[in-house]
């Protein structure tokens, strides 16, 4: 690199000039054409359709299961309805009594107002993976030959 020559200003404007452009690396907009598993998209520049063996994609926009604790303290309500089938006597719980041991319990709907809760090492499934006609930013790398989809777009 040659010796950069001028003001403070001019010398931090040179290098980045110099070195802060870096043309292997591109941001673009694109269109997914077809959802998972046979993932496409276009790119917005582009005519031809990349397929997934050209693409790198963020697991957020994949369906994918994370383990996660939930704590809520107070104020939580829950409920749940399962209809009974004809017939069946509505379930009533004592509120002071318990359950230990193991079976299965049918009830008709369950509700929980007010309770501090915990649960720990939970499974959650994140189902919500690219859909066709979602538009997504991508990132351009290799001069084009790989393309890494960072996330949804959306625009107002």
């Amino acid at each position: 690199m040659e010796r950069i020559e001028g003001s403070g200003a001019s010398q931090l404007v040179q290098l980045i000039r110099a070195i802060g452009y870096n043309s292997e690396i591109t941001f673009e907009l694109a269109t997914v054409t077809s959802a998972p598993p046979q993932l496409k998209i276009k790119v917005d520049h582009m005519n031809v359709e990349l397929e997934k063996d050209d693409l790198i994609v963020a697991q957020s926009l994949t369906k994918h299961m994370r383990k996660v604790n939930l704590k809520s303290e107070g104020g939580t309500k829950i409920s749940a309805k399962n209809p009974l089938p004809p017939g069946t006597p509505p379930l009533s719980f004592d509120p002071q009594c318990s359950f230990t041991g193991q079976g299965v319990i049918t009830f008709g709907g369950l509700s929980l107002t007010s309770a501090d809760q915990t649960i720990e090492e939970a499974e959650l499934e994140f189902t919500d993976e690219l859909k066709k006609d979602d538009r997504v930013i991508v990132v351009g790398m290799n001069e084009g030959q790989t393309y890494i989809i960072l996330d949804r777009v959306v625009m107002y």
